[in-house]
């Protein structure tokens, strides 16, 4: 598990415990899981958070970007 922010350009839309993110990177599907290497990328068409349990949430974007340091992770999006 590591802590996740993910913020739009409207408001703060979750903060707390993650065990997995997926975006779209170049149209590739990312992963990121806890103790990832440092990562910064821009991020297209959509982005799951998988919380504690098997709960997935998942949410349409335009564009945004993610940042993570292995034990944080960060992602700004712009919703459609």
């Amino acid at each position: 598990m590591f802590d996740l922010i993910l913020i739009s350009n409207e408001e703060k839309i979750y903060e707390g415990k993650a065990k997995e993110v997926k975006v779209i990177i170049d149209s590739v599907p990312v992963s990121i899981l806890s103790q990832h290497q440092p990562y910064i990328a821009k991020i297209e068409d959509s982005v799951s958070i998988k919380k504690e349990g098997s709960a997935v949430e998942s949410i349409k974007i335009d564009k945004g970007f993610l940042y993570t340091n292995g034990e944080k992770c960060f992602v700004v999006i712009d919703k459609d």
